[in-house]
């Protein structure tokens, strides 16, 4: 029994750390421009594939690799889905919906035609290939990396969100747009950097999980589905619950997963999700506001 509880507490930290990274950048959208980004997704797809593309075709090492495809995905972001989506459809949500799931949609076809399966596209960006033990548990030391990471870019968020000017407009415009634009802020260019920052953690989390999670062109359908689980859990757009709701959902992983049969992990989280919703309609921190 002890070892088990052993178990449950170290995958609740893993797991729950390695949510945070991918559910982040979805939080922030909606909480900032109250949209329900269905395209979010990609950003997994583009930090994969454009990176595999960069190192195989082109000949860039790693860390080229890295910096410009972080630079594509920020174009991608501003110029197809705000500039091309959001901002033109941004008052005909089925419009906006249906072209951020066909650009996502898109793109992961795209990649299964340029590298399928049977390509085995990798991203060599293990940290520390070794084992941990810790007492009668055995981890992988990357996805205790993973971990540390998504604790140290969450913190990041946090407290730029918290006590920066900038941070503080964007919170204020997160919870009264009208009032924003009464005081003079320019909400334009605050939406263009809340995209950009949307994509910084689904990057990271991408190029970190890579050597353990697997790489393939519909992966971010699967990782879609758990951010928008954590945010709904947590309360759209709001970053305090979707820290809260990662663990949450990574405690209900670990513990259906070494208590029962890891197959019913994904179902175990969505009836408690449901039942929260049906309790405390809006998620754990209801309230359209990003902190």
């Amino acid at each position: 029994m002890s070892d088990i509880l052993l178990q449950i507490v170290i995958y609740t930290v893993i797991w729950g750390s390695i949510y945070l990274l991918i559910s982040l950048g979805f939080s922030l959208v909606c909480g900032v421009l109250r949209i329900f980004h269905l395209g979010y997704g990609v950003t997994f797809v583009l930090a994969a594939y454009v990176t595999w593309a960069l190192m195989e075709n082109v000949g860039l090492g790693l860390l080229p690799s890295l910096v410009l495809m972080l630079l594509i995905q920020c174009a991608f972001a501003l110029i197809v889905f705000y500039k091309g989506v959001f901002q033109r459809y941004l008052e005909e949500e089925e419009v906006l919906l249906t072209l951020s799931i066909l650009i996502f949609l898109v793109i992961a076809h795209l990649a299964n035609y340029l590298y399928p399966v049977t390509d085995g596209v990798s991203i060599p960006s293990t940290i520390i290939d070794d084992m941990l033990k810790i007492g009668s548990v055995t981890i992988a030391y990357q996805m205790i990396a993973a971990a540390i990471v998504g604790i140290v870019v969450t913190a990041i968020y946090v407290v730029w969100f918290m006590k920066t000017r900038v941070g503080l407009i964007i919170r204020a415009i997160s919870q009264n747009l009208p009032a924003a634009l009464l005081m003079g802020v320019n909400v334009n260019r605050m939406y263009y950097l809340a995209m950009i920052l949307s994509v910084i953690p689904p990057t990271i989390c991408m190029i970190v999980i890579a050597p353990f999670w697997g790489v393939d062109p519909f992966m971010g359908s699967s990782l879609l589905m758990t951010a928008m689980l954590i945010s709904i859990l947590g309360g759209l757009g709001n970053l305090k619950g979707s820290i809260v709701a990662s663990y949450l959902i990574g405690f209900i992983h670990a513990t259906v997963s070494f208590v029962l049969v890891s197959r019913f992990m994904g179902l175990a989280a969505l009836i408690i999700t449901l039942v929260v919703m049906i309790y405390r309609r809006g998620g754990i921190f209801a309230g359209e506001t990003l902190w």
